[in-house]
């Protein structure tokens, strides 16, 4: 099974925006004579994945393929190629290797590819590390990446610490930028909801794209996507803080899925071979993966036994009564989903050995008991506890990052001790962390009483005896908590949020609903034009600035799912996370 995603049973014809991304990549490269070296952006290497195959990339020239580092040059190649995102870091890496190259007095010509378009900060780089002269300069306008069906990234992993913590919006930009690109495919999106601060001045943004290179639409103005609702991502920190329960977050949370495909270990999927990696790819086009991926943990395993004991007593009957030859085909056909069901066994029985630790019980209570804004000097001391224990750091920070936003901040005493605790357990260097934590309100002083429970309230976030077999509300992919992200667009999809507007005021950042009016061309619309009605539901485009995590995308597709839904549902994000990828952006260790 292949790690690039199946689209055609998406719900509007996205793969147009991968063949194009494709063919300008081959396109850069074919510009380029000659056998080339490819030195890749080790973070772009997933996103690259989803829209080509290496072996595409040998058949336009790439001799040697390889993540850029701080190795000097290994290649007889003439030609050099870096394809990387526009990141100060980086620039001085290359840097660094064309420095190295030039004393040992080879004569090679450097590409360097801007992912998805040239800064001037990287240039200004180059230029001081007296390179920029040797080097070409391109742009690959890699905006859009399907990630799944109904799953769009943008892969700008760094876009939340930009704006909260360096106060750089370009990251917003970009995100405006692939709306727009959305907009020119399928028509001007004519209602648009927002939230928050970042949301904002991407619809600002977006806005005055539209006035400065109208999407002009030759069928009658009718869009194929209904509504955006932009959502920033520090709206909601609590949920990407909480355990994800649906199998597809339980991988991502244990195993790391990365651009639709988790690496583990060969011998945890039954190989023999012992120290072997094996890279398992997880999208829709894995039939059963499909089915089961948004189910709450706890039912996946009897889904899995009902559909063994099914093959099992269709393989009885094949062995002991005669068959016709229709009924032998069809037989064959289900026994071509055996590799799906082995290799979902597989990871729900490795699974299973993290959700069943106490330790992993003991946090899931400890969550629930934060959300449910309950018992503040039990949740102190268990975060105290942990620190003592010098519990993986990314795992402290999870809890005390919920424990500080739903409080609405500590008080000084206990910021100040805890922040001191945390320094001496996991050393000093931690202290540029934390600085990121308080500048973005994640971990901060407590400044005013916390609004968090009339949230919680107000939104019904908190639902008792829930169902996980057969749900009736998101707070299914959690367990008891429905995620307040999701909740909003809940809201936003019944009778927009003036219904709500006291809790959504107390929620971070502005508020506003808004039109985008469309120009048309004057000529008739024709039968196969985009957006023609054909009976088809109305779609809305779900869009996160800063990320968004597997469970939400979860409550999401059952959203869409349930009875009197009119809407069908696609996802953008920034990135897909989880809390723990999510504070990695944050970390900053000074040696």
């Amino acid at each position: 099974m292949a790690q690039i995603p199946k689209l055609d049973n998406a719900p509007i014809n996205i793969s147009p925006f991968r063949d194009q991304a494709r063919k300008e990549l081959i396109n850069i490269l074919d510009t380029i004579r000659g056998k080339k070296t490819l030195y890749l952006d080790p973070k772009l290497s997933g996103s690259l994945a989803l829209i080509l195959q290496t072996s595409l990339l040998k058949e336009h020239g790439v001799e040697n393929l390889g993540h850029l580092s701080t190795n000097p040059i290994q290649s007889d190649c003439k030609n050099v190629l870096y394809l990387i995102r526009p990141q100060i870091n980086l620039m001085k890496l290359i840097s660094a290797q064309i420095q190295q190259d030039v004393r040992q007095n080879h004569q090679r010509e450097y590409t360097v590819i801007f992912v998805p378009r040239r800064t001037v900060v990287c240039e200004k780089i180059l230029q001081e590390e007296k390179v920029h002269a040797m080097v070409k300069i391109v742009e690959f306008p890699l905006y859009i990446i399907p990630v799944d069906e109904d799953v769009l990234s943008f892969e700008l992993e760094l876009a939340y610490k930009e704006c909260q913590v360096d106060g750089d919006t370009s990251s917003l930009w970009h995100v405006a930028k692939a709306i727009h690109k959305l907009q020119s495919a399928f028509g001007v999106i004519p209602n648009v909801r927002v939230k928050g601060k970042a949301a904002t001045t991407v619809a600002d943004i977006l806005s005055r794209m539209q006035l400065e290179q109208p999407v002009v639409s030759s069928n009658a103005g009718i869009p194929e996507i209904d509504t955006l609702i932009l959502l920033d991502r520090h709206v909601d920190m609590v949920t990407p803080m909480c355990s994800q329960l649906t199998y597809e977050g339980l991988l991502d949370e244990f195993l790391h899925i990365n651009n639709g495909a988790i690496e583990l270990d060969a011998s945890i999927m039954g190989a023999q071979e012992e120290g072997k990696k094996a890279k398992v790819p997880l999208n829709s086009s894995d039939k059963l993966y499909r089915e089961i991926r948004d189910l709450n943990f706890g039912v996946v395993g009897q889904v899995l036994r009902q559909k063994a004991t099914t093959m099992r007593q269709d393989y009885t009957e094949v062995t002991t009564t005669s068959q016709t030859v229709s009924e032998l085909k069809d037989f064959v056909k289900k026994l071509s989903s055996l590799p799906e069901m082995t290799r979902h066994t597989h990871l729900a029985q490795h699974l299973s050995t993290f959700t069943t630790k106490p330790t992993f019980l003991g946090r899931l209570s400890i969550e629930q008991t934060l959300v449910e804004g309950q018992s503040y000097d039990i949740c102190f001391e268990y975060i105290e506890e942990m620190i003592h224990k010098q519990e993986p750091f990314l795992s402290v920070l999870r809890l005390l990052v919920l424990f500080s936003i739903t409080n609405g901040g500590l008080p000084k005493k206990n910021f100040d001790y805890l922040r001191r605790e945390l320094l001496h357990s996991y050393g000093f260097e931690h202290m540029a962390t934390l600085i990121n934590l308080e500048k973005s309100g994640l971990f901060k002083k407590q400044d005013s009483k916390s609004n968090w429970v009339t949230v919680k309230r107000g939104l019904n976030l908190v639902v008792e005896d829930v169902d996980d077999t057969n749900p009736n509300d998101i707070a299914y992919v959690f367990s008891g908590y429905a995620p307040l992200s999701i909740r909003l667009v809940q809201h936003a999809l019944r009778a927009g949020w003036r219904s709500i507007e006291e809790i959504v005021r107390l929620l971070p950042g502005p508020h506003s609903e808004r039109k985008q009016s469309l120009q048309v061309q004057e000529e008739a619309p024709t039968s196969n034009d985009i957006g023609v009605v054909d009976g088809r539901r109305l779609l809305v485009l779900v869009v996160f600035i800063g990320g968004v995590t597997f469970a939400e995308i979860s409550a999401l597709r059952f959203l869409s799912a349930q009875e009197g839904m009119t809407y069908d549902l696609i996802v953008g994000t920034t990135k897909i996370i989880n809390g723990s990828s999510f504070l990695e952006t944050l970390i900053d260790v000074q040696p």
